[in-house]
């Protein structure tokens, strides 16, 4: 596999004179100054150490993100020539916009469909039907599709609004044998698909499942499996930050146990560094000689991009959990020699819960939550949230109780506070079966702690 990613020298070296990581500087630098960083990098005899470089937290960056998206300034090389992709917008307000110089980007697509070729994830002959979302600025279907096509498959661009009746119907009709989209949108299609009369399924032949957004739950992966039977269940991770970096497959990492609560995705280093941390590196209770986990140690994942350079993203701490293993025997088999070096596996946990949950691929982070109950004209005395699982399909639901103030001058009515509600969770028509509103007469309806009797702000009944 041939690469074509920025050096670490490279990559440190612009990240110095970056807004994100020196609140001294105003602007990106622009082309030419980046070739001038890029050559003195290279010509230098001193190897960087990464560790060097200060951690970058999620709150830094979004904050410069929110002043350079809008400052029209002709010197602001930030809003030009870039591709846009929105952060997630999960816990509302307005989405930050992280923005890819758009030649890093279609490369970056590029080495992610040879990526998935090396991998063994994709094949020639393959027929993909996309149900990806595409519109409200988020770009997953034309991401994706591209990906897709770099590995060498041919795509069906579906999206996310054709009726899970047409995605079924075209499956057949196209002799499609590849599905991939969303978490909730795989396990929705493959739902309907159970309900379909037997003659119907039996034209339906997938042999692989390629999923995004969010993990699958074992419940939903033994769910997919009884319906399609001998299915391969694939997930490729990304960001809107970090864009597309890691691949999980059974036919690299082996069968994993129905009831783990972790995800082993393989990831190449020549692309992405990553880091584990101690995660009281957050709180600044750590020992800076403390703050590298070793191998097989859980903690923070931080990550630094070697494909990202015009605005870099170095020692970023994700928010996810998880460790860093070596690539398994079972490799050896799908991997070529020369490129085995270079993976290793990134054991996924999920995400630090002290900062947010993830419900129908959108996280929601818990303080702009607080905030947003709080709004006085809201007029919220209480509430609560329960994260949980369709009785009919392996889906995730949320349920949000309310205890509110009595009607007044000022106050929202019940309605329009429902308007409001949905909107800042991101419900839509196709995830809208999935959520729920109730409203309580007195705070006998919450759930509460067994000790204290305090209203517990987040029930998780997913499994």
């Amino acid at each position: 596999m041939t690469t074509q990613s920025y050096s670490l020298a490279e990559v440190l070296a612009v990240a110095k004179t970056h807004p994100f990581y020196n609140p001294d500087i105003v602007y990106p630098a622009d082309a030419e100054t980046i070739q001038g960083l890029r050559k003195s990098a290279i010509d230098q005899k001193v190897k960087p150490e990464l560790q060097d470089q200060p951690l970058l937290e999620k709150k830094t960056m979004y904050k410069a993100i929110e002043r350079l998206t809008h400052d029209v300034d002709p010197q602001n090389t930030y809003r030009q020539s870039s591709y846009m992709s929105i952060t997630g917008g999960g816990s509302g307000g307005v989405p930050m916009m992280f923005a890819v110089d758009v030649y890093e980007n279609r490369r970056q697509r590029l080495q992610m469909g040879e990526f998935l070729k090396l991998c063994g994830v994709i094949k020639p002959g393959d027929w993909v039907l996309s149900t990806h979302l595409a519109g409200g600025f988020y770009r997953s279907l034309d991401l994706m599709t591209e990906i897709m096509e770099n590995a060498g498959a041919t795509v069906l661009s579906a999206g996310s609004y054709m009726p899970p009746t047409d995605v079924a119907k075209s499956l057949a009709d196209y002799h499609v044998n590849v599905l991939t989209g969303d978490g909730s949108q795989v396990v929705q299609t493959v739902h309907h698909i159970s309900i379909m009369a037997q003659e119907d399924r039996d034209r339906v032949h997938l042999d692989k499942i390629i999923y995004t957004s969010e993990p699958l739950t074992g419940s939903q992966r033994a769910f997919i499996e009884s319906i399609l039977g001998d299915v391969k269940i694939i997930s490729v991770m990304g960001s809107a930050e970090a864009g597309p970096w890691a691949i999980s497959t059974q036919d690299l990492i082996g069968e994993q146990s129905m009831t783990s609560n972790s995800t082993d995705f393989v990831i190449d280093t020549r692309n992405m560094l990553v880091e584990i941390v101690c995660p009281s590196v957050i709180d600044n209770v750590s020992p800076p000689d403390r703050i590298l986990l070793p191998q097989g140690e859980e903690g923070l994942i931080v990550q630094t991009s070697l494909q990202r350079l015009r605005n870099p993203l170095v020692r970023y701490i994700t928010g996810d959990i998880g460790s860093i293993h070596p690539l398994p025997k079972t490799a050896c088999a799908v991997i070529p020699e020369a490129d085995r070096g270079h993976l290793r596996v990134l054991r996924l946990r999920g995400r630090d819960h002290r900062f947010s949950f993830k419900w129908y691929g959108c996280y929601f982070e818990f303080d702009r939550i607080d905030a947003f109950m709080q709004a006085e004209e809201c007029g919220i005395l209480q509430w609560q949230l329960l994260l949980g699982q369709l009785e009919s399909s392996p889906q995730a639901t949320l349920e949000i109780r309310l205890l509110r103030s009595p009607p007044r001058y000022g106050i929202l009515s019940d309605d329009a506070l429902i308007n409001r509600v949905q909107a800042f969770f991101l419900v839509f028509p196709e995830n809208e079966h999935l959520f729920r509103i109730v409203f309580l007469d007195d705070i006998g309806g919450f759930e509460r702690s067994a000790t204290a009797g305090k209203v517990i702000k987040f029930v998780n009944r997913w499994k």
